[in-house]
């Protein structure tokens, strides 16, 4: 017998006992997330991650019978670490894009941020019931937004009798309307809950007419997603059903509440 073939084809099997076995294999499956976005992930001194974020990735591994171990970094370094195997998924209130999408892949969306009109309390647009409804009371009136966002391409795309004004920042649209300049602002639910904690926030409300990314998924995006490495099909199946199971059993609708008082989850489309 060739000695040399047996040295070859032992040193092939000791490689191949030093790739790492895969989360179906191992039991665990590794989260990436940032850990530095209140609400979302929080990251603590001893790595411990509390947060929506979280509490979706808990309930998914539960689902998936494997325990979660998480993996913390910065939010720009989560795709290129996905896809260079530093992790299983990436769940990190990641929003589903086709620009995204040509880097990883993605599950089901399972999540959305509402969206709200916010006005002066005693405004007409209150007593709006829907969107037409609302493009009515808005049309001549100052709308703010924040420059270059989602929510700035849906207002001059839904709302263009509107005189829409752009800000560099949050907190630029926000004092603006504080101080009477706008008739009334767009975000998402998270910015308006902060606002409406403040002193000046207390003058203010939300037009009760809750607007979804999948109302308008070419301006607004498709959603939150699982980020998954590129071609891992078994894994994205197995995480798409298992969201859709979360989602029908109102276990993700608990999740969002717990943390946003709010419902943010989508329907499930598997």
């Amino acid at each position: 017998m060739n000695t040399s073939i047996v040295r070859a084809a032992l040193c092939g099997l000791a490689l191949l006992a030093t790739v790492p076995s895969t989360w179906a294999a191992t039991g665990v499956l590794t989260v990436g997330t940032e850990g530095d976005a209140p609400m979302y992930s929080m990251a603590d001194a001893q790595g411990n991650v509390t947060g929506y974020d979280a509490d979706v990735a808990k309930a998914l591994c539960a689902q998936l019978k494997v325990q979660c171990k998480f993996v913390v970094q910065s939010f720009n370094t989560l795709i290129p670490s996905l896809s260079s195997n530093r992790f299983d998924v990436l769940i990190s209130g990641l929003g589903i894009t086709d620009a995204r999408r040509e880097k990883i892949d993605f599950s089901i969306p399972y999540g959305s941020s509402p969206q709200y009109f916010v006005v002066a309390k005693g405004s007409p647009a209150l007593q709006a019931t829907n969107l037409e409804q609302i493009i009515k009371a808005l049309s001549g009136k100052t709308v703010g937004v924040v420059n270059g966002t989602t929510y700035a391409r849906y207002v001059a795309k839904h709302v263009p009798d509107a005189d829409i004004k752009t800000y560099d920042s949050v907190e630029q649209l926000l004092g603006d309307l504080q101080a009477g300049r706008l008739d009334s602002g767009y975000s998402d639910s998270d910015t308006w809950t902060d606002f409406f904690k403040t002193s000046g926030g207390a003058k203010f409300a939300r037009v009760d007419v809750k607007i979804r990314s999948s109302d308008d998924p070419a301006t607004l995006g498709y959603g939150m997603g699982v980020g998954i490495r590129k071609g891992n099909a078994e894994l994205t199946a197995k995480v798409d059903t298992a969201l859709c199971t979360l989602i029908n059993d109102g276990t993700l609708s608990k999740v969002s509440q717990k943390w946003f008082q709010e419902d943010y989850t989508l329907p499930c489309k598997h």
